[in-house]
């Protein structure tokens, strides 16, 4: 008889996940996975660690860990996402923090402080990085022996790495996590985050709800379909535009009305930008509804041209933004008197509520993690390295028995997903 050595596998392992956590919802919301990924990780080559990153009070356990095994030389903090007391604690951890001072410095002024630090140091370095902010200088910090690389987690980051690799290949590996499966469980709640903020917003500061109004959601990828989904769960009525005709197609085929972005702006109440690139210019304006009011899912200055609006409108402070309260910003348009709304500036409009918590930012910060790892232990030729099925399989087997009760018990711990892909060969 032919033994099955996938089935023998199996056989006598202790059960690694014995113990039931019977724990519920875990309040404090504790990085468990990554604890566990850092524990266990050996940092050999005695790598460091250069974060930028959107510094709120959920990134200051990320840094520690991080720290823990590759010691964090820098934090820069995002501009527009640099929460001020959140700031402070990491400075009195004894962390070098620098905020520059807009995202123009940011693109073309922070890669000096990456350079200034491979220069003082011997050590290797690998920087984790949000956005693509380094995109345009692979080739200044590829000049260092010691640099190990990029790890890039967004979308408009991966697409900052293509752009500059289409100009002139990349001098440096760049681990973009942008497209992986475990990075599309985070998009899927980041359109809902959006939209709850949104709903808070209205409800405090502009004395109205979701349910009956008009809402317009322009991109319809993974965001995007997270937030039409929130806006039809409030009962709202959703339209949504995508530049492709495709995507129009799967809109209207689940249900939700796809619409000419002209015809869109001119008739809903509200759009929530999700597209990751521009999705209403100057050549919009006009388009505009009177009284829309437009919010983004993404980066400051991505959705909506501002700089070409603040040219062609006199811009009013509504409301001033402070903790606790969204910016809320009244353009009228100078030729004819039209008015819109900008709420926070343009920023993504879930940063008002700390986005992500949890086990899904345990699943964030841990896949953050084993980029790193990969690229602090590994010599990686210079390109856009997409993270692998094998380092994502690691993420999802230790998160499933930590953050889900029932992959916890005994019974469950030699169930065939623990031992994905060889379980496909089961008998």
């Amino acid at each position: 008889m032919t033994v099955n050595p996938f089935h023998e596998m199996r056989k006598g392992l202790p059960p690694t996940h014995s113990k039931n956590i019977e724990k519920g919802i875990d309040i404090e919301g504790h990085l468990l996975v990554l604890k566990e990924l850092a524990g266990e990780t050996a940092n050999t080559t005695k790598a460091h660690s250069i974060i930028l990153q959107h510094v709120l009070p959920t990134t200051v356990e990320y840094i520690d860990r991080v720290n823990s095994v590759y010691p964090v030389d820098l934090i820069i903090a995002i501009c527009y996402s640099a929460d001020p007391k959140t700031v402070d604690l990491l400075k009195s951890k004894k962390y070098s923090v620098y905020i520059p001072k807009d995202i123009d410095e940011m693109l073309n002024d922070v890669w000096r402080l990456v350079a200034e630090k491979l220069k003082a140091e011997s050590h290797p370095i690998v920087v984790q990085e949000v956005g693509g902010y380094f995109a345009e200088w692979t080739h200044e910090l590829g000049a260092y022996k010691t640099f190990r690389g990029c790890v890039e987690d967004t979308a408009n980051g991966l697409w900052r790495y293509q752009a500059a690799a289409s100009k002139k290949p990349l001098a440096v590996p760049v681990i973009s996590m942008a497209d992986t499966a475990l990075k599309h469980v985070e998009d899927a709640l980041i359109g809902d985050a959006c939209v709850y903020s949104l709903e808070k917003v209205m409800r405090s500061q502009m004395a109205s709800i979701l349910e009956g109004v008009r809402c317009g959601v322009v991109g319809w990828g993974h965001i995007g379909k997270s937030a039409a989904a929130a806006f039809a769960g409030r009962h709202a009525i959703v339209s949504i535009y995508d530049i492709n005709p495709v995507v129009d197609m799967l809109a209207y085929a689940q249900g939700y009305f796809p619409m000419p972005l002209a015809q869109l702006l001119a008739e809903v109440d509200i759009v929530m930008g999700c597209s990751g690139r521009r999705s209403i210019r100057t050549a919009d304006i006009d388009d505009l509804r009177n009284g829309i009011i437009l919010c983004s899912a993404s980066s400051k200055n991505i959705e909506f041209d501002l700089d070409g609006f603040g040219r062609l409108c006199d811009i009013e402070e509504v409301a001033a933004g402070r903790p606790g309260r969204c910016a809320i910003q009244k353009y009228r348009v100078k030729k004819n008197g039209r008015w819109f709304y900008v709420l926070d500036y343009g920023t993504p409009i879930d940063f008002l509520d700390m986005p992500l918590q949890g086990a899904i930012l345990d699943c964030t910060c841990s896949e953050l993690f084993v980029c790193m790892r990969e690229l602090a232990s590994k010599e990686h030729k210079p390109g856009i390295i997409s993270l692998t099925d094998d380092l994502q399989i690691t993420v999802a087997k230790k998160w499933l028995p930590t953050h889900s009760e029932v992959f916890s018990t005994s019974a469950s711990c030699n169930d065939k997903a623990f031992y994905f892909p060889e379980s496909w060969y089961w008998q």
